[in-house]
Parts: C-alpha cells; sequence; structure tokens
C-alpha cells in the first residue's frame, strides 16, 4: 500500500488511496484495538511557503500544503485520532523567520494544531532568550529531555509529554542533537548542558512507561543515531526523527522500534498507522506523502504568511545586482566541494578586510541562487545565520589542522567543510587522519606552518564552531560585528555584475 501511495501522481490518487487504507485497515482491525495516525515533519527550516529547488518546474512542499493535508486527514480519520509532531529544526532558515526570531513559523504550526515539536539545534540560533519566546508563545508542548540549564532545571520546561490518542494514552520523549554547541555559536548555549540522548532518554523512559500504552522518542539525533537508541530503548516503541533529513520512504523496525523520518522542507508528510492493543502495536502501516503543487494552499496558513511577507517585504525586495550565471549552493556540494558559490563567499570576507585567507564553513550557505538579477532577499536566504566578521592571525600550523579537520569525513556530507579564498591544497581521502591535506599554499608560496597569516572568518567558526579547536589558538585582530550577509549585499551591490571567482582552490584526487 504504501509503495502504491508514493506512485500516485495527482492530489485525488493519493487521497483515493488514504481513503482505501482507512478502509481497508479499519476491516481488519481487531475488536479491542485502537486506531492511531502519526503524521510528522522534520528539518523544515522555515520552509513554510512552497519552493521550486534547483532544477525543478514545480512548486512543492512548505507548511502552506502541508496544512490542507493534515486537515483533510483529520477529517478522514477523526481529530481525535490523529498526533501531530515535528521533530525539530523548524523555526530557522529562512527570511520569513530569520528576521522575525522564528515567530511566523511558531504561528502557524499553532494554526496547523500541532501537538509536539523536540528542537532542533538550529532552533539555538536565535539564543536563548529568543527561544524561550518562541517556546512560550507556542500553543502546543515544546520538549527537550537532555538539555538542562546550570542550576538543573530544564531548558525547555519539559522533558517528555503524555497525550491521550483516540484513549490511547501515549508517551512522547523529546530528544536534542548532543553536537548543538558546536553546531550554534558557543554564546547561543552558554549555561546549558547537553547531555546524551540514550541516557536521559531510559531515564525519562523510566518514569513514563510505566503509566503510558505506547511510548514514542520525538528525536532531532540523526538516523545513524536512532539505530543506536532503538537497539538501547527497546521499551520505545516509535522513533519520529530529524537532524540528518533521511528519507525513509516506508518505517524500519529496528530491535521491535519503528523508526520514521521524513526527509526535509515539508517536501513529504509522514504518515504512520498504528493499531495499539493491550499496550502494543499489533499492526502498522507507514509512508511519505508527496507536497506537491497539486495540493492547495490552506487559506489559514496563507494568510499568516500574507502577513509576515508584508512586513518582510520592505526590507528584501532591493535588487543590488545581477549575473549571468546560477551559483551553487546546494547541501551536498557546499558540504563536499568547493564551488562557485563557496568561492564567491570566502571572496567576499576576504575582500573585507583584506586579510591572507578566509575560510566558510559549507553549512553556513543554505541555498543556491539563480541567474538574473539578485535580491537581498537571495543573499539572505543564501546566508541565513546571523554571523559576523572576524579576523584573527594564526599559525600555519594551525591552519593546516583547521583544513584536516574539513576534509576528515570527506566523502560524506559534513557542514564543517570548508569553502577557501586566498589558499590552494589537494586532498588525498585516502590519506591517513593527519595527512590528508598536500601541497597546500597561500598565494604562490608553499603554507609555512611556522608562519603567521592573517584569517578572515565568521564568528562561530572563531569561537571554536563545528568542532574548529584550532582556532582557539589564534590571536583576534578584529571582532567586527558586521554580518556577514550584509557584507555580501555591498560586495555585490558595489560590483552590479557578478562574475564567476577563479575555481580550482581545492583538488580532491581519485
Amino acid at each position: 500500500m504504501g509503495g502504491d501511495f508514493l506512485r500516485a501522481k495527482w492530489r485525488s490518487s493519493w487521497l483515493v488511496l488514504v481513503l482505501a487504507l482507512v478502509i481497508s485497515l479499519a476491516g481488519s482491525l481487531p475488536i479491542f484495538a485502537a486506531e492511531i495516525i502519526i503524521l510528522h515533519t522534520n528539518d523544515v527550516h522555515s520552509r513554510i511557503e512552497s519552493h521550486i529547488p534547483q532544477g525543478a518546474e514545480a512548486e512543492q512542499g512548505g507548511r502552506v500544503r502541508v496544512a490542507t493535508l493534515i486537515e483533510e486527514i483529520r477529517d478522514m480519520y477523526g481529530k481525535d485520532k490523529v498526533l501531530l509532531l515535528d521533530a525539530g529544526d523548524a523555526i530557522h532558515g529562512m527570511n520569513i523567520d530569520n528576521l522575525f526570531g522564528g515567530l511566523p513559523s511558531i504561528q502557524i504550526m499553532n494554526a496547523m494544531g500541532y501537538d509536539a515539536f523536540t528542537l532542533g539545534n538550529h532552533e539555538f540560533n536565535y539564543g536563548q532568550e529568543v527561544l524561550t519566546e518562541r517556546i512560550l508563545d507556542a500553543n502546543f508542548r515544546t520538549l527537550a529531555a537532555n538539555v538542562m540549564k546550570d542550576d538543573g532545571s530544564l531548558f525547555a520546561g519539559y522533558s517528555g509529554l503524555v497525550k491521550e490518542v483516540n484513549g490511547v494514552k501515549v508517551g512522547i520523549i523529546g530528544l536534542v542533537a548532543e553536537e548543538t554547541p558546536i553546531v550554534t555559536h558557543p554564546k547561543n548555549v552558554e549555561g546549558l548542558t547537553f547531555y546524551d540522548p540514550i541516557a536521559m532518554a531510559k531515564q525519562t523512559a523510566a518514569i513514563l512507561r510505566p503509566d503510558v500504552d505506547i511510548l514514542i522518542a520525538l528525536s532531532h539525533l540523526g538516523y545513524a543515531k536512532d539505530v543506536e537508541l532503538a537497539e538501547a530503548l527497546p521499551e520505545l516503541d516509535v522513533i519520529v526523527g530529524g537532524h540528518s533529513h533521511t528519507r525513509l520512504n516506508v518505517p524500519r523496525e529496528v530491535n521491535g522500534v519503528i523508526i520514521a523520518q521524513a526527509h526535509e522542507y515539508a517536501n513529504d508528510l509522514g504518515f504512520l498507522y498504528l493499531e495499539v492493543e493491550d499496550k502494543q502495536i499489533v499492526a502498522h502501516e507507514g509512508f511519505l506523502i508527496p507536497v506537491t503543487a497539486d495540493i492547495e494552499k490552506h487559506a489559514g496558513v496563507q494568510s499568516i504568511i500574507d502577513h509576515w511577507n508584508e512586513q518582510l517585504q520592505a526590507r528584501l525586495d532591493n535588487v543590488v545586482g545581477s549575473s549571468n550565471i546560477s551559483w551553487d549552493g546546494e547541501r551536498a556540494s557546499v558540504r563536499t566541494q568547493e564551488t562557485n558559490l563557496g568561492n564567491l563567499v570566502a571572496d567576499v570576507i576576504r575582500d573585507a578586510v583584506e586579510a591572507d585567507i578566509a575560510v566558510t564553513n559549507g553549512g553556513g550557505i543554505r541555498a543556491s541562487i539563480h541567474a538574473g538579477e539578485i535580491r537581498v532577499a537571495d543573499i539572505y536566504n543564501t546566508l541565513p545565520f546571523d554571523n559576523s566578521l572576524v579576523v584573527v592571525e594564526m599559525m600555519g600550523m594551525d591552519i593546516l589542522e583547521a583544513l584536516e579537520h574539513s576534509v576528515r569525513l570527506l566523502p560524506e556530507q559534513n557542514g564543517a567543510f570548508l569553502q577557501v579564498s586566498g589558499i590552494t591544497f589537494e586532498v588525498d581521502p585516502n590519506g591517513l587522519p593527519g595527512g590528508r591535506v598536500i601541497n597546500a599554499k597561500v598565494g604562490e608560496n608553499r603554507l609555512a606552518t611556522s608562519g603567521y597569516y592573517t584569517v578572515a572568518t565568521n564568528d562561530f567558526l572563531a569561537a571554536g564552531g563545528d568542532g574548529y579547536d584550532s582556532f582557539m589558538n589564534a590571536t583576534l585582530v578584529a571582532e567586527t560585528g558586521i554580518m556577514l550577509r550584509d557584507v555580501m549585499v555591498d560586495y555585490i551591490a558595489e560590483r552590479g555584475v557578478v562574475e564567476a571567482p577563479e575555481g580550482g582552490r581545492i583538488l580532491i584526487l581519485e
């Protein structure tokens, strides 16, 4: 059934198939079993509106269309049978959220009737004060069992939730990525401790399990960690995951635990049907519902979007330049290799302060820029984080260590992969750790390990973000306080037409 569903092309087809699922599963339901529908999203990254991915022709995704699906599924099954969950990285990523502290997404999630949400690492990008306000603005429960303040209290206020769904007591535990302190600015998590999520899940499960019929982990840990979690906690029934942007077309069972994840950007809505009897899941069916342009936009959600877009438009509509080429900021590209957009961003950083070298993490580049006019909005989408420009002085040996850290996971995608300017080097992916980077040159000269160089970067990396401990040995030269995205706006506005920068900076050997 799930496979047939995923192959459905038109909206009418999926409606027929879901209705068929309702009828067929209801017909086989044991006399004393109860049915529950879990609808789930993850890693939406502020895609409240539909979007056109690079190379695609039609819109897809967005909470504005997901809301329509959710409403129709609730009508099919009954609201009391549906549980709506989000597994984090929901309220940061696009201009409409970034410039208003994530409030637009929270208002939309309120309107959609979410039941629970766990914090993703990117929720912390706003800092604790703003994030606390957003938690209070939410009409749904925010869960984070493994994030605590210095005084021992839970940052989000709740580790778990017990909710009755169609007469079934459902326990939900929220888990946040343990590496959050190195993938957000350190100042955003000062005074917080991110404990081992598996250990904290065990503690919370021991409290909740006796009082519930089924137990769910709402996890922003990534699929690999979810597998570890399932192996360590067979007392869980379901893990609804996020963080790794994994597309699980159908749920996977590990150690008797059902694991589900719905890719990214609200391009799909996760659908998991459970039959529960005597605190056991006796049957289940799950799949992803593609969020295509054939699904109508939800009028109520669209009205919220329209309100916030009015606030946003005056700031972002200004055209600052143009280009005859497309600029590659796709996740799979900037996290594994140099790209023309990565080179441009690094050049902008170096040019602004006339440093010897500039580096910026690929994970900080979040969108491509299409050929044609370039607006402030395009630049803000590409560089959505509130990162400022910093200049440090580093020894060559520390720069080399940073380059090794950058390429250590190749060919895996890695947000710490550096886009560079003023330096070139070769990478042997098969080399021993610490010896993968060779022939590093600054300009025409070989990098001197005992020499000193000025390095321009963003404040995230300068503070040791993404695990760059080598930056902690650097001497601060200038902390400009100027936002990187604004530096790029000025750079493009000054030139008018942006040409492709020189490439060949990072040569990855076969």
